[in-house]
């Protein structure tokens, strides 16, 4: 039997590292072997590792309404350069995506990507249309603090909407920041002009005290699973945890620049400014020990991009990521010393799983042909001129990465081909 395409090389699996040869065929993996496979095509991959391909389940890629920051296409063109093959779209548009309608327009909008495109469903108040939009959504997304958008949930709303999505039976992901604590914050520290300020504005407190709240919740509502978006201190992840050993479904997410950069950096770069803010040293040193014992769920951009004038004049929070996904992850091998199986399950297992896909994820007989191939071993530095999201800048501009992608495949077309994108 001839495949379209064999790859060889090191396979990531749960296990391990193991060299194999995999034959892909219309888009699908059809065999695998230590070796003696054929195809039309072979990419010897050599010291690279060969992942299942990247999927991240929180970016924002700001179509409709925001095209200036960025579109599914360009921002198709990004995860590819980061080696994601499938990614999630937040609903906080400015003409929110809680409605039927505006769902069918992000999936109108998002044909043109070059990457699979899943999505999250905002809420509003009493969760209308949360039955209407279920079959056009992945999960849902609920909003504790204001944040980019219009979608604050309403206090004493919580708690009913969880009991609606645990009726319909998707994933729920949430921001959790309170919004008392940060009013009070703002309140106090007005007229402040410090670089760092908005880590005081949303402080630790306001992300856990919001957790506490959500766990809660889970308490009478125990068919939901749930993710704590964007974890950002020790104490959260130390509260997953404890709610996880009391039986409820709790995940957390670890974003690339909570776990690469810490407070200090937003006083040399006020690009940085983030909701969640960046923390402490301690905070994000706890983060990259959390991916590692396995206490973080997945890893995700939060690619939020916006022009750098936007960043500049308006102050906005949010930074892009998807570009740097793969630059990141070479720099949690080999500086931070975790384990290459490990970054396969917060980054395309746990994530795939969480999203229903259950096609992708893993590399396996009958799993789509989606690989990220990633060389941890081929130096580059970060430039503006080399980015691909629309918005033309990465806040790791100017860091040397470990290692990079050498080839992204999407369903078995090769859209990235050393190092160079040919989609």
């Amino acid at each position: 039997m001839e495949h379209d395409l064999v790859l060889e090389g090191r396979v990531v699996g749960p296990s391990g590292v193991e060299e194999k040869e995999v034959g892909i065929s219309d888009g699908m993996i059809s065999e695998m072997k230590k070796q003696g496979l054929k195809g039309a095509r072979r990419i010897r991959a050599g010291r690279c590792l060969i992942f299942p391909g990247f999927v991240d389940i929180h970016t924002h890629m700001r179509e409709p309404g925001w095209e200036q920051k960025e579109d599914f296409r360009t921002g198709s063109l990004a995860a590819i350069h980061g080696g994601v093959t499938t990614v999630a779209d937040m609903p906080n548009n400015p003409n929110p995506a809680t409605t039927k309608a505006t769902l069918e327009e992000k999936h109108r909008l998002s044909k043109k990507s070059l990457v699979d495109v899943r999505f999250f469903g905002g809420v509003k108040a009493a969760g209308r249309d949360m039955d209407a939009i279920s079959g056009l959504v992945t999960g849902y997304k609920l909003y504790l603090a204001r944040s980019t958008g219009d979608l604050l949930l309403p206090k004493g709303e919580l708690s009913k909407v969880m009991s609606k999505v645990g009726g319909i039976g998707l994933p729920l992901s949430l921001h959790c920041e309170d919004q008392t604590v940060i009013d009070r914050r703002t309140s106090e520290l007005a007229g402040e002009r410090r670089a760092d300020v908005h880590c005081d504005v949303r402080p630790p407190l306001a992300e856990t005290h919001s957790v506490k709240t959500v766990i809660s919740a889970l308490q009478g509502n125990r068919l939901v699973r749930a993710n704590v978006c964007h974890a950002s201190t020790r104490e959260t992840l130390r509260l997953v945890e404890e709610g996880r050993a009391a039986g409820l479904k709790l995940d957390c997410e670890a974003a690339l620049h909570h776990l690469f950069f810490n407070r200090k950096a937003t006083l040399r770069n006020p690009l940085l400014k983030t909701n969640p803010p960046l923390r402490d040293d301690g905070d994000r040193a706890s983060l990259v020990e959390g991916v590692k014992e396995g206490r973080v769920s997945f890893l995700v951009t939060d690619h939020a991009p916006h022009t750098r004038e936007e960043k500049e004049e308006l102050g906005l929070s949010g930074v892009p990521g998807l570009d740097d996904f793969a630059h990141v992850v070479t720099w949690l091998i080999v500086t931070q010393g975790v384990d290459p199986a490990t970054v396969a399950r917060v980054a395309s297992a746990n994530p795939a799983s969480f999203l229903g896909l259950e096609d992708r994820g893993s590399i396996g007989v009958g799993k789509r042909a989606d690989f990220t191939i990633v060389d941890p071993g081929s130096l580059e530095k970060v430039r503006s001129d080399d980015l691909k999201t629309k918005c033309g800048w990465s806040p790791y501009e100017g860091v040397e990465f470990p290692g990079r992608v050498k080839w992204t495949i999407r369903g078995g077309e090769v859209l990235l081909d050393g190092y160079e994108i040919v989609a």
